[in-house]
């Protein structure tokens, strides 16, 4: 039997932590929620953030006038760091369980890396105010990363939407280190007297 569906806030002291990298102009995430579905049927998601967002004053010196593929990624990048962000405080997936917080913010830029993205714009969306949605479809170590699966989408109140899938490459340094060490033990001594 599987455990019902539970939603957790992410705080405002914790989203301030992780959107501390953007300039004030780029936070464009305003407030959050995380879901655990609590079923575990293949293909469905493991965990699911739902989160507020306005882009007051566009990264471009002149605002496009409608939502971008910049600030698409942009978007999604303050919502999958949040969301990883609140796995990781609550130790909700097995995957991030052995993290910290602090170990999970120094490495949220250098570590965590898009490996294939596509998204696509059905219908033109204002950027004022509007919802975004990535769910973490499943997370696999594979040798030197960690591969994370997700889906996301953005809509407005007046229909306009968009969405993709995103893939992300999450290196694990400890993997890391442990290979080249084992390469440089298997290596010929090539020192001389």
């Amino acid at each position: 039997m599987s455990a019902g569906p539970r939603s957790i806030g992410v705080t405002d002291e914790l989203l301030a932590r992780v959107l501390t990298p953007y300039r004030d102009n780029c936070r464009y995430l305003k407030s959050a929620v995380v879901e655990l579905p609590g079923h575990a049927r293949a293909g469905d998601p493991q965990a699911v953030i739902y989160g507020r967002l306005a882009i007051g004053e566009s990264c471009y010196i002149q605002d496009t006038g409608h939502f971008n593929s910049v600030e698409f990624n942009l978007c999604y990048n303050q919502l999958v760091y949040a969301l990883m962000a609140q796995v990781v405080v609550g130790g909700l997936l097995p995957a991030f369980e052995s993290w910290t917080l602090d170990e999970y913010l120094a490495r949220q830029l250098p570590d965590v890396l898009i490996h294939d993205f596509s998204s696509k714009f059905h219908r033109p969306m204002a950027t004022g105010d509007f919802e975004g949605t990535v769910e973490i479809v499943d997370a696999v170590q594979r040798s030197r990363f960690l591969l994370v699966h997700t889906r996301c989408s953005f809509r407005d109140d007046a229909g306009g939407h968009s969405h993709g899938d995103v893939s992300l490459a999450i290196v694990d340094r400890a993997a890391g280190t442990a290979s080249r060490e084992r390469r440089a033990a298997a290596a010929p001594d090539v020192s001389h007297s």
